[in-house]
């Protein structure tokens, strides 16, 4: 998945985190992870429309991603509202855990494609 790709389908629509034009050396976990899903042809970003964010998709399927993507975040022990510590009001995830979430909803993804 090239950067603009990558800033276009995952970090601009989901990330409440993105700065446009603010260079970013890190990613999220979760975007890591959807960018090799893609790279792997397992979900096509072609075909795929961008979905619509929905806190009770993430919230849903917050123990089981959290596992496999979160724990080893660079943003989670320090930087991470929604998962690092105490959760911080209304903290939304990382784009890429949004994504993930919404993939696994609709079905494109499995559980076992993450992990």
């Amino acid at each position: 998945m090239t950067k603009s790709t990558f800033q276009d389908y995952i970090c601009r629509p989901y990330c409440a985190f993105f700065k446009e034009g603010q260079k970013e050396d890190l990613a999220c976990r979760g975007a890591e992870a959807a960018s090799i899903l893609v790279d792997r042809g397992l979900v096509d970003v072609g075909i795929v429309p961008v979905l619509e964010k929905e806190s009770s998709v993430w919230e849903r399927h917050k123990d089981a991603l959290a596992a496999h993507v979160c724990r080893s975040c660079p943003f989670f022990p320090g930087d991470c509202d929604f998962q690092g510590g105490e959760q911080i009001g209304d903290a939304e995830p990382c784009g890429g855990f949004i994504l993930l979430a919404l993939w696994y909803e609709n079905g494109l993804i499995q559980m076992a494609d993450v992990e």
